[in-house]
């Protein structure tokens, strides 16, 4: 007799552990469950589901898309990143999520009254992002690209959710996109926050952005902190502290009060860090 655990039961578990476990549904772990359970059942009816972000924000939610799905799961689901976040930023700041995929950073800083440039390449991606703005009343503008050391055009792959990521082997097949820089978006203004989520080339976009990292332009940045460098550029983090650590930049994480903590920085790392100008410390 087999045994085995079916699937779907399987990832029905994992996601009941999720939404018990996180911060975001302590002491409303029941309502939380049964949020999560009322987006299944419409997910597998071919529903989407309209899901708070923020006080104010909305955006739409489907079953087999990871980062829409965890914003009903636990709201916020990144929960000591955002939280600091919404301390961090102030009505009128400048905030670019790269690597926006559904626009969940994106939409939690606009609700905070940040000024939102969000940039995404992925053609699915970018279009449920337009979505998600389109339902809300923020300052989102939404460039269909992705961001590199120099503009030109790159493969990315499809496919892949929120995984997907760039090729750099011209002999890999993938979608081919637009490449800007940091640099060119910003212009010479200033950005409050800068969150770069882009599966292991971070340091691609670093390099497009060292105007704006020498001139102090920037004054907090998240960034993906772990092994996918490795797979992608053949290198660890280090390169990255490098430059940060030569225009000022500090190295933090947040805790569950949105406040910063010195870390030690290590060539990758399970949890996203933070680069911080010392006056935002």
């Amino acid at each position: 007799m087999n045994w085995a655990v079916p699937s779907t039961l399987r990832n029905s578990g994992k996601v009941l552990h999720y939404v018990w476990t996180h911060p975001a549904n302590r002491g409303a772990r029941l309502s939380g469950v049964a949020r999560a359970v009322r987006f299944q059942l419409r997910g597998r009816m071919g529903l989407r589901t309209l899901t708070r972000v923020g006080r104010g924000g909305r955006m739409w939610a489907e079953l087999h898309c990871s980062a829409a799905s965890k914003v009903v799961y636990a709201p916020p689901p990144d929960w000591n990143e955002m939280l600091a976040w919404r301390r961090i930023l102030k009505p009128g700041d400048l905030f670019v999520d790269v690597g926006s995929n559904v626009g969940a950073y994106a939409l939690w800083a606009a609700d905070a009254g940040a000024e939102v440039i969000a940039v995404e390449p992925g053609r699915d991606a970018a279009r449920r992002l337009r979505e998600n703005v389109d339902l809300n009343d923020f300052p989102i503008t939404v460039l269909e690209c992705g961001l590199a050391d120099r503009p030109g055009r790159l493969q990315l792959t499809v496919g892949r959710d929120s995984t997907n990521h760039l090729l750099l082997d011209p002999a890999d097949a993938g979608e081919s996109i637009e490449v800007d820089t940091l640099d060119n978006i910003l212009g010479d203004r200033f950005a409050t926050g800068v969150k770069i989520d882009v599966e292991g080339a971070e340091r691609l976009v670093l390099d497009g952005a060292r105007e704006a990292l020498r001139q102090r332009r920037i004054g907090v940045l998240q960034l993906e902190w772990n092994h996918l460098s490795h797979r992608l550029l053949g290198e660890d983090r280090m390169p990255i502290a490098a430059l940060l650590s030569e225009c000022g930049y500090e190295f933090v994480r947040p805790n569950e009060q949105g406040l910063f903590q010195d870390t030690e920085v290590t060539a990758t790392a399970a949890e996203d860090i933070f680069a911080v100008l010392p006056e935002y410390r």
